[in-house]
């Protein structure tokens, strides 16, 4: 790889990791506890790294402005579970698809909004989502089909974990380059 494309993944892995710790910040804020952004992991082709979970949800979208990208965010199947408990206030028992799926969407947009605002105000520039994309189950696999009809299946991505220090309430951040 030359000098210039290996600053152009820096400078991107960049991008990611401040969109990450704002998302971290805004995230922390609905949950009530801290939630950590870890050190962003750069998947040069292929499949995302994270393994398959039936029951991860997730919500993808498009950034349009100064930089064209994808960003999806998942959320494994326990840590969905306590995330949608935790905003709607429900301990236990069935919880209705359409109150997890309103939950996930308006959590998603959330931090969709403040990556997109974090990489704008870094490069000073109009970034804006797309509408979002929902994924109620098998979200990883959802993303990859996402990504692949979007930018092909070797694509670059910048992933980064969130979670509170338990690791009960987190997820991760996928962000795709599309131009």
């Amino acid at each position: 790889m030359d000098e210039h494309a290996k600053h152009d993944i820096e400078r991107l892995a960049e991008f990611a990791s401040a969109g990450a710790q704002q998302a971290a910040e805004a995230f922390g804020q609905i949950v009530g506890q801290r939630i950590e952004a870890f050190a962003p992991i750069v998947v040069e082709s292929g499949p995302s790294s994270s393994a398959g979970d039936p029951y991860a949800t997730g919500v993808f979208f498009e950034l349009y402005g100064c930089l064209d990208a994808i960003v999806g965010i998942v959320f494994p199947g326990r840590a969905s579970d306590a995330l949608v408990r935790r905003i709607v206030g429900i301990e236990s028992g069935e919880l209705e698809t359409t109150i997890v799926e309103s939950a996930i969407m308006e959590v998603g947009n959330i931090l969709a909004s403040h990556v997109a605002s974090a990489i704008a105000d870094r490069i000073g520039e109009r970034l804006l989502p797309s509408i979002p994309s929902l994924a109620i189950a098998d979200a990883q696999i959802e993303l990859e089909a996402f990504i692949e009809r979007a930018v092909g299946p070797e694509a670059l991505r910048i992933e980064t974990g969130l979670s509170n220090s338990e690791g009960t309430l987190g997820g991760y951040l996928v962000f795709v380059p599309t131009s």
